[in-house]
């Protein structure tokens, strides 16, 4: 186990961050693929929905600027699309591909827009931002 101590102090919540991430682009991926099937399949929503959940947990646990900065706003954009999805049921693929859009977008972003703080107008960073 002395390989484990060599790790850079962020190695194990970096990996599992994108252990959860995999795990919501597979629940993702079923929820699209069923609305484009036109079927239901919960247990690809139970998927994207935990995982969410515990991404959000993760990302706003490095601090609260995370809420008002652009990777977190475009997490409200995609719950805001999500919703109106529900409520509009047919047109769910025009939503899910406006949440693909997004999602890539935010991701591959570079970090002056990332994050870019909506409350302070500029590109803020907290002292305990986590990559990964």
């Amino acid at each position: 186990m002395a390989w484990l101590k060599s790790l850079p102090d962020n190695a194990v919540r970096r990996l599992t961050k994108v252990l959860v991430r995999t795990v919501h682009l597979v629940g993702f991926a079923g929820v699209f693929g069923h609305a484009m099937m036109q079927t239901s399949g919960s247990v690809y929503l139970y998927l994207t929905v935990v995982s969410g959940v515990i991404l959000v947990i993760m990302e706003a646990s490095s601090g609260v600027i995370w809420l008002v900065q652009f990777r977190g706003v475009s997490v409200y954009l995609k719950l805001l699309l999500l919703l109106l999805m529900h409520l509009n049921p047919e047109d769910a693929i025009p939503y899910l591909i406006a949440v693909t859009v997004l999602s890539g977008f935010t991701s591959h972003a570079p970090s002056w827009i990332r994050y870019f703080s909506f409350q302070h107008g500029r590109v803020v960073h907290s002292t305990n931002d986590q990559l990964g």
